[in-house]
C-alpha cells in the first residue's frame, strides 16, 4: 500500500512548484505511513462493526478476515481519496497541506466499532497558509477553508454514486459495491457532523446550502442500505 500511495502522491503533488519552492518536498514518508496505518485501522474498525461489534464477534469471528480484506479494498479507495481530496484542493489554492494520523482517533475507531459504530476520524489534513515571495503569510479565508473541507465528503459522495452504479449495472459485484456505498456514505455523513474539527463545522460556517445538500445525500445513500 505504501508504494501505491507514494505513486499517487507523486503524480498529484510532486510537480507543484508553488509548494516545493517554499515548503520543500511535498511527499513525505511519514505522511504515507500515516495514511497507510489509518486506512488499515479504519478497515479493521469497519470489519468489526459489520460483524455486529463486540456482541456478534464471538459468533462471527470467522468472517473478520474476509470482512477486513473487503473493507481494506473499499476503504483504501474511499478514506484515502477523501483525505487526498482535501490535500489536492488546498494545494491548488496555494496552501501547504499534509495528512497527520491521530493516535487517539485510531483508538476510538476500534473502541466504538465494538459497539457497531465507526468513529471515522483517525487523522486529518492539516493546512498551513501559503507564503508569498517575501515570506509573508496569506491567511486561509472562510470561503477557501469551506471549499477545502467540503471536498472530502464530496469525493465520498461521488464514490458512493459510482459504487451504486456498479451495484445496479454489474450485479456480480453487488457484494463489494454495497459495502462501497455504505462506507462512502458513512464517511461523508460522519465528517459532515458540524462539531469540533470535523469538516461539517467548517462547511456549515461557509455555506449552509452546500452543507445541507451534502449531508442530505449522505443520509439518503446510507439509508438505502440500513433500512
Amino acid at each position: 500500500m505504501e508504494q501505491w500511495l507514494r505513486a499517487v502522491l507523486f503524480i498529484l503533488f510532486e510537480s507543484d512548484k508553488r509548494v516545493s519552492t517554499f515548503y520543500g518536498d511535498s511527499v513525505e514518508k511519514k505522511e504515507i505511513r500515516d495514511l497507510a496505518v489509518s486506512a488499515a485501522v479504519i478497515s479493521l474498525a469497519f470489519a468489526i462493526a459489520f460483524a455486529d461489534g463486540l456482541f456478534g464477534l464471538a459468533q462471527n469471528i470467522g468472517t473478520i478476515p474476509s470482512l477486513f480484506i473487503l473493507s481494506l479494498i473499499t476503504v483504501a479507495i474511499s478514506f484515502i481519496a477523501h483525505e487526498l481530496g482535501h490535500r489536492y484542493v488546498a494545494l491548488k489554492f496555494g496552501h501547504y497541506a499534509e495528512y497527520r494520523m491521530w493516535p487517539q482517533g485510531l483508538f476510538m475507531a476500534l473502541l466504538f466499532s465494538m459497539f457497531g459504530f465507526v468513529f471515522a476520524a483517525p487523522g486529518a489534513v492539516y493546512i498551513h497558509p501559503r507564503r508569498g515571495l517575501w515570506g509573508e503569510h496569506h491567511n486561509i479565508t472562510q470561503r477557501v477553508n469551506g471549499i477545502i473541507s467540503a471536498t472530502g465528503p464530496a469525493v465520498n459522495l461521488v464514490l458512493a454514486a459510482v459504487f451504486l452504479s456498479l451495484l445496479i449495472f454489474v450485479p456480480s459485484l453487488g457484494f463489494i459495491a454495497g459495502y462501497g456505498v455504505t462506507i462512502n456514505a458513512w464517511l461523508a455523513f460522519f465528517n459532515l457532523i458540524p462539531f469540533g474539527p470535523l469538516d461539517g463545522a467548517k462547511v456549515l460556517k461557509w455555506h449552509k446550502g452546500v452543507w445541507a445538500s451534502e449531508i442530505a445525500l449522505a443520509v439518503i445513500l446510507f439509508g438505502l442500505f440500513i433500512l
